[in-house]
């Protein structure tokens, strides 16, 4: 009875130990599978921080560009905009005037070439602009006139003018000279020398220049050297005037036209004091004396009287006579005529 009781306790002991370890087990198998889901969390919440962070950044960098962008563009156009304004003709015709005049004195040249200095882009070297070593004497610049102003692919445009100066040399030139000497016998004798006389040559010259201009937004750069060209802008041009509207006169009605016409043009030359009881215009000419006059187109519609002709014009004080075209516009009244319009 004893034996059997020993077995039995055993037995008990060893199923109480055997659940000891699977409980050990399964504590140590739960903690691995939180740590796993712990770090699992960590490393997707991580993954997700860096996805969204670098669509985040994307997007940062969309708009940022797209900004950029916008603000070039608005920039490009505050340039181009400057381009188009009556400054870059200020500019460029200042230009123009300090390039063309050229001083005799030495240091005014020098100062010169330091005022350009401020009209070009950086870095650009005046001194290669011309070569005065051997010059003596000035230019000076008669006229300057703006002939176009053309756009191109950049922000750059290109002013063209027509200028007209003038270049002053001091010359030495060799004269024969005729003295007098009285010789060792006193006698007197011509004697011929050559000697160099200095003289003044005046010159004028025409020429087109091409300006490269630049602007930053806020003001203008010459970018390079100056383009000489000469353009031909004269063309054979076929043309008709458009007739005037109304019923033709016939010639009976163009010479009784002619006295009031005569009339009205001498006193148009001179804007007397009949002017104002033959047209209803502010004022008419100065000094120019009534030669003749030819009727080229004449018509009648609605009671007015439209007239084409070449008038013959004398200078008061010379006897330079020139011909001139007009359109004029007149009604009849009660037998006499006003003109209501020329030009």
């Amino acid at each position: 009875m004893l034996k059997e009781k020993k077995g039995a306790s055993k037995v008990k002991e060893g199923k109480a130990s055997g659940s000891k370890r699977e409980i050990s087990f399964s504590k140590r198998k739960t903690k691995r599978i939180a740590s796993f889901l712990v770090f699992g969390i960590m490393f997707v919440s991580l993954l997700f921080n860096v996805i969204h962070f670098s669509k985040v950044q994307t997007i940062r960098n969309t708009v940022q560009a797209s900004y950029d962008e916008i603000e070039q563009q608005v920039k490009g156009a505050g340039r181009h905009s400057l381009l188009e304004t009556p400054l870059l003709i200020h500019y460029s015709t200042d230009f123009i005037r300090e390039y063309f005049e050229i001083p005799a004195d030495e240091e005014e040249r020098n100062a010169r070439k330091d005022r350009l200095k401020h009209y070009f882009v950086s870095g650009f070297d005046v001194n290669s602009l011309e070569d005065m070593s051997e010059f003596i004497g000035s230019r000076s610049v008669q006229s300057i006139d703006l002939m176009d102003i053309r756009s191109t692919d950049t922000d750059e445009v290109q002013v063209q003018y027509l200028v007209t100066y003038q270049v002053i040399e001091q010359l030495e030139e060799e004269k024969e000279v005729v003295t007098t000497e009285v010789d060792k016998d006193g006698e007197e004798k011509e004697v011929t020398q050559t000697v160099l006389e200095e003289i003044e040559k005046s010159t004028d010259y025409q020429v087109e220049v091409i300006i490269p201009v630049v602007t930053d937004g806020e003001g203008f750069a010459v970018t390079r050297h100056l383009t000489l060209l000469s353009s031909d802008i004269k063309s054979v041009i076929q043309y008709e005037p458009l007739a005037l509207k109304g019923e033709d006169l016939t010639s009976q009605q163009q010479e009784a036209l002619s006295p009031f016409l005569r009339d009205f043009l001498t006193s148009f030359g001179q804007s007397d004091e009949k002017l104002a009881f033959m047209a209803s215009v502010d004022r008419g000419l100065l000094d120019k004396v009534y030669e003749d006059h030819s009727i080229v187109e004449s018509v009648r519609q609605n009671g007015v009287y439209s007239i084409r002709l070449h008038v013959n014009y004398r200078e008061e004080q010379t006897s330079l006579t020139s011909r001139y075209f007009y359109e004029i516009h007149m009604k009849e009244e009660n037998g006499r005529f006003f003109v209501e319009s020329i030009h």
